[in-house]
């Protein structure tokens, strides 16, 4: 059975949501979540449950920012959230979660500089790893990070949190 899993649903639905409640804290696991929090966007430490607003109203003279349609994004908290991604390499949390691999990431920004290292070592090391995607970036998504057949699980058809207890 592959270690990749790749958990899917159109954009606003509450996957972020969903996945904060069940594994926010949860011992033997790591990563990070994008939740929407009255209407923001922030990036989530899953270990410590520590948030940084991500979504940003609009630019100030000081702040370096990444945009992506209408929505700017603080470049110093995808730093934060690309540190913490690199500091789950290390260790033996069986299970990551990066939400999420978007056209951002696709495109080399947002959480992308250390996504490709990431998965590969973990998939090396046998760890779960859970990518939130869109359906209309699954594809991509797989060929750009070479997946050998993740297991696609779908928002809204429940979870199966078996597959990601020790």
């Amino acid at each position: 059975m592959s270690n990749v899993f790749i958990y899917t649903g159109e954009k606003g639905v509450g996957k972020s949501t969903y996945l904060q409640e069940i594994f926010l804290q949860k011992p033997n696991v790591c990563g990070i979540l994008q939740p929407r929090i009255n209407g923001i966007k922030y990036l989530v430490d899953v270990v410590s449950g520590e948030k940084r607003r991500l979504e940003l109203e609009n630019q100030t003279a000081d702040e370096k920012i990444v945009t992506i349609g209408n929505y700017i994004f603080s470049e110093e908290v995808f730093l934060w959230g690309q540190q913490k991604l690199v500091d789950t390499i290390e260790t033996t949390n069986e299970l990551i979660i990066i939400d999420e691999i978007g056209p951002l990431e696709l495109s080399g920004s947002g959480l992308a500089p250390v996504l490709s290292e990431l998965i590969s070592r973990s998939v090396a090391k046998q760890n779960k790893v859970l990518l939130i995607v869109r359906p209309a970036l699954i594809e991509k998504v797989i060929t750009q990070y070479s997946l050998h057949v993740p297991i696609i699980l779908h928002h809204g058809q429940g979870l199966p949190i078996e597959l990601f207890d020790s």
